[in-house]
């Protein structure tokens, strides 16, 4: 609600709805149709357009101008289905933990788990995850992880990928970032390339083709110098190009959180006409 609320009262939104190419289009493309059907009426005689034509062009530019508004209205869910593939993309702005089958957790190349000593922020994506499904026991978690490793020694290669279940679900841990000498993590659009074709890999060769959630890697802690869109369009570049040689899964959950889409002013709409345009032209 407070994501509908925020977008109906930004200009923003309103200069994507009325001011921007595909708004216009829209109110055009509606225009047009209205003023058919208003010819067709004249031609069979229930309307005579002679009479009211002084004010029927404004009254059918207003229509359409209303009905272009409520067809593009907020909403917190867009789908694009995937050219010759059998799956789909969908962008929603909520909670990833929410979210039906496997999600992705982003991490480290050390795979650093600890939260309870401040290596890990209880509020990324990764403390959260511990929060949620290891509150006071960080350190099941921690062991988990290490036998996923199998005592292999850190830094992993960018896009390892490890599997964790609890709670009924699967969480897939796939390591996205570095982490500096003050603890702080960093990627670059390069690294989190690697990293997605990772997460892809494995989820390909071991995974059972349910849904798969995934949040906006890298734009947080992250740190990587693109915008929320241009990671949105990385993630689906990608993922059109792994499943061209095999199925990984048939919908794909791209999500991003209520604060981000707030803050950062996300317009589904435009994110949808962004990857029709680069995945149909």
């Amino acid at each position: 609600m407070k994501y509908f609320i925020d977008s109906i009262t930004s200009i923003a939104y309103w200069k994507y709805v009325l001011f921007s190419r595909q708004g216009i289009h829209s109110a055009l493309a509606i225009f047009g149709a209205l003023y058919l059907f208003v010819q067709a009426l004249d031609f069979f005689k229930i309307y005579n357009e002679d009479e009211y034509s002084s004010w029927a062009f404004l009254f059918i530019l207003a229509i359409s101008i209303f009905i272009s508004i409520i067809t593009r209205r907020p909403t917190s869910s867009i789908s694009v289905n995937l050219p010759n593939l059998d799956s789909c993309v969908e962008v929603r702005i909520g909670n990833i933990f929410e979210a039906e089958g496997a999600v992705m957790i982003s991490t480290n190349t050390n795979f650093e788990s600890d939260v309870a000593g401040g290596k890990i922020a209880p509020t990324s994506l990764q403390g959260q995850f511990t929060g949620r499904y290891y509150t006071g026991n960080q350190n099941e978690l921690i062991e988990t992880i290490d036998k996923q490793l199998e005592g292999k020694k850190a830094p992993f290669p960018m896009g390892t990928t490890i599997p964790v279940t609890t709670h009924g679900k699967t969480f897939y841990f796939t390591a996205m970032s570095n982490l500096n000498d003050s603890g702080n993590a960093y990627t670059t659009p390069q690294e989190l390339g690697e990293a997605l074709k990772g997460l892809w890999g494995y989820v390909k060769n071991t995974g059972e083709l349910q849904q798969l959630a995934i949040p906006l890697v890298g734009t947080g802690r992250g740190r990587v110098i693109l915008t929320r869109r241009k990671v949105v369009r990385l993630i689906v570049e990608s993922f059109v190009e792994a499943s061209k040689n095999g199925p990984i899964t048939d919908h794909l959950v791209i999500a991003i959180r209520p604060e981000d889409a707030s803050r950062f002013k996300v317009n589904l709409y435009d994110v949808k006409d962004h990857l029709n345009h680069i995945l149909f032209g």
